[in-house]
């Protein structure tokens, strides 16, 4: 049986959250270790897994630079690189440090606002629906970023867009996967989590939009069965 570990990055997110996203990650027939990279000892708990998913986080890839947590995670992606073939997924705040260890760069939303709520992707090309089965032209993700990756990692190629993030989801040496939103929630979790820790973020007219983005349709589920395919194949 293959092994996986979440690496669960957030102090704030709900636990019960956290296990529901462990259920959407999973295909039934690998096991799931949960790992902090709070932990000093992350370096040799993460160690001889089959696949690994980073999870999203309040901390930010720009400000916490220099954070133990942060840097922790920079020598783990740099050191599966360099000695293991096993994939990594990263999501929100794991995409952005999976692009920054890769030699990507990170920083504010170019709009310069948070964004929260739902946005449609676009596939940057029509050969990706064609390749990855799974994908479809209307993919919907929730977003919760005030940062995202500004410059690829190189020799990384880039699969989608978003109207809040140039570099949506991309790909490098076909197995580190980054996805700046977030295919693990559907909309009653937008609701439920996100909406409620970033209230004080927003005035009323943008809250009023982030409500009515709240109600419309979540379409994630090719991006979840992708993730699948990658822990399950090891490569794309």
């Amino acid at each position: 049986m293959k092994k996986f570990a979440l690496i669960w990055c957030s102090d704030n997110m709900l636990l019960e959250y956290r296990d529901y996203m462990l259920g959407q990650l999973s295909d039934g027939t690998g096991q799931w270790d949960v790992l902090s990279p709070a932990d000093p000892n992350f370096a040799e708990q993460v160690k001889d897994y089959d696949g690994y998913v980073i999870s999203g986080s309040e901390k930010s890839v720009v400000d916490d630079l220099d954070a133990p947590l942060t840097q922790r995670l920079f020598a783990f992606i740099r050191d599966v690189r360099a000695t293991s073939a096993a994939p990594v997924v990263g999501i929100c705040f794991g995409a952005q440090v999976l692009a920054a260890a890769l030699d990507g760069r990170v920083g504010r939303n170019e709009s310069g606002q948070f964004r929260l709520g739902v946005e449609s992707l676009k596939w940057l090309s029509p050969s990706i629906t064609q390749q990855w089965p799974e994908i479809t032209d209307d993919i919907t993700l929730v977003q919760s970023h005030g940062e995202c990756v500004l410059k690829l990692p190189p020799d990384s190629v880039l699969l989608a867009s978003s109207p809040s993030a140039a570099h949506e989801i991309f790909l490098a040496e076909n197995r580190f996967l980054a996805i700046q939103g977030h295919p693990e929630s559907d909309a009653s979790w937008l609701r439920k989590m996100f909406m409620p820790f970033h209230r004080d973020a927003f005035d009323q007219t943008q809250w009023e939009a982030i409500e009515h983005e709240s109600t419309q349709p979540v379409n994630r589920e090719g991006i979840l069965a992708l993730i699948r395919r990658l822990l399950k194949d090891g490569h794309l």
